[in-house]
């Protein structure tokens, strides 16, 4: 179910005829951790929170660790997968963030800190919650105050999507009714910073540290001449023969060249049953070669931002594997594999007549939403040419992740110049339609409503009725 290397491995297994899972712990610190797993499991359970019971436990053969296992709740799944399955029912999820927003208040007046608060870490059983991952807990002598109540509350609020935000004035009332709480605008005004900081932070190292070492997701190899991160899930020998000859990959007839640049050059190859987009970043020359030596590659800054996307659940290629070519220390030729994007471009799709006016206006209203998004999210794209944006399933994909960089504040008046740029940019694409260009604009209006960043990027702010059809 889940691998740390050289940590914890969890595994669905069968023990004495049922079903359970096991944690396995390995390594110098698997006693520690399995102590700690275990006392933060009977914690929960003398405090009257559910959780599913401790079975049986015992050390590995010759020392090599310890392994708990644990009943296995038949018909459950975690709070993600749930989620995840309730697509865009907005009053679904507001139950669910409801149900575990009390769950949480729960914890924090029995006196529980849950300092590992993820979606996956609750288990949604009908009606029931039930808590995992007793290696989490720390337990005081009283219920939590305030300050540190909220900040751990914030931990699991920033794991929805940031466009669930407009629920937090309620969640937060929510959370004081179970704690005989009143609140105030100021209580309000600190969990909304919270929230937005842990997102913030836990984004960021994920995608711009994590993912450039080994961990659960990615494998990382690195040599004197070589740096390989390949996603483990992606990993098959047709991509690995991609990843240790992408030059001839590239360079062979059987490559759909995309882009031919001077400093990089794209193409889709076929591997097996998937097609692989490969984007080479070339040196120059000597001086470009010196500039870009010791800094983050493109392609590693492609990598990282594909991850930072997915993360936030905006829909993005399927990163693949990032191989960069060194001398020591010295990046040379850098490589960036993603999964192939099959579909239109966004102008491709309102230029075809075949396209119902009702599709295009349900597609200009996509778009704007997606661009919302990055907005709430203080991300800004740098290119947003319409063969950047692709449609699939009436979905718009965001691609060419480069320029791509989110800033810390999201509402600072620097962020919300560089959005309006995006916006602009965006525009461009149909500035000899007005007619798209007109439905574009009224889709912005309808999704910002009166924020002058609209404003900032030469969009009239007008009141107007929309239609609901």
């Amino acid at each position: 179910v889940r691998r740390v290397p050289g940590a914890r491995l969890v595994c669905r297994a069968r023990w004495q005829g049922r079903a359970v899972y096991a944690k396995i712990f390995v390594g110098p610190r698997a006693a520690r951790h399995a102590r700690r797993d275990r006392r933060g499991v009977r914690w929960l359970q003398e405090r009257g929170i559910v959780t599913p019971a401790l079975l049986h436990e015992a050390q590995l053969p010759d020392g090599a660790g310890w392994v708990l296992l644990f009943e296995a709740i038949e018909g459950a799944r975690n709070a993600e997968e749930h989620l995840a399955s309730l697509g865009g029912d907005a009053q679904a999820r507001l139950r669910l963030m409801e149900a575990l927003v009390v769950v949480v208040a729960r914890h924090h007046e029995a006196g529980l800190h849950q300092s590992d608060l993820y979606l996956k870490n609750f288990l949604i059983e009908g009606d029931r919650i039930h808590t995992l991952d007793g290696d989490g807990i720390r337990a005081g002598r009283s219920p939590l105050g305030p300050r540190r109540a909220l900040r751990n509350l914030a931990q699991l609020l920033s794991k929805f999507d940031v466009e669930d935000e407009v629920h937090l004035p309620h969640l937060l009332q929510v959370y004081a009714k179970v704690r005989g709480w009143k609140t105030d605008a100021r209580m309000l005004r600190r969990l909304v910073r919270a929230v937005w900081q842990h997102r913030h932070e836990v984004a960021q190292e994920y995608a711009m540290s994590k993912v450039l070492r080994s961990c659960t997701d990615v494998r990382v190899e690195r040599r004197w001449n070589r740096f390989l991160a390949v996603a483990r899930p992606e990993e098959d020998p047709g991509l690995h023969e991609l990843l240790e000859r992408p030059d001839d990959w590239l360079e062979s007839p059987a490559s759909r060249r995309l882009k031919t640049g001077n400093t990089c050059t794209v193409g889709v190859v076929a591997t097996g049953a998937r097609r692989v987009v490969i984007k080479r970043y070339n040196v120059k020359n000597f001086w470009h070669g010196l500039k870009i030596a010791l800094r983050r590659s493109r392609a590693a800054r492609s990598w990282c931002n594909a991850h930072l996307l997915r993360m936030y659940n905006i829909a993005t290629a399927r990163p693949l594997a990032l191989v960069e070519r060194r001398f020591g220390p010295v990046r040379r030729q850098t490589y960036f594999f993603a999964e192939w994007v099959d579909g239109p471009d966004v102008a491709e799709c309102f230029a075809d007549p075949s396209v119902s006016e009702e599709l295009r206006r349900d597609l200009a209203l996509r778009l704007a939403q997606l661009l919302h998004k990055l907005y709430l999210l203080g991300i800004e794209h740098g290119d947003l040419k319409a063969d950047n944006l692709k449609i699939v399933d009436r979905q718009p994909w965001l691609l060419d992740l480069d320029a791509l960089r989110q800033y810390r504040h999201a509402r600072g008046a620097w962020y919300r110049r560089r959005h309006a740029r995006d916006l602009r940019r965006f525009l461009q694409n149909w500035q000899g339609e007005p007619r798209i260009r007109a439905m574009l604009e009224s889709a912005l209006r309808r999704v910002y409503g009166p924020d002058t960043v609209l404003k900032q990027a030469g969009i009239e702010i007008i009141e107007e009725r929309e239609s609901t059809t």
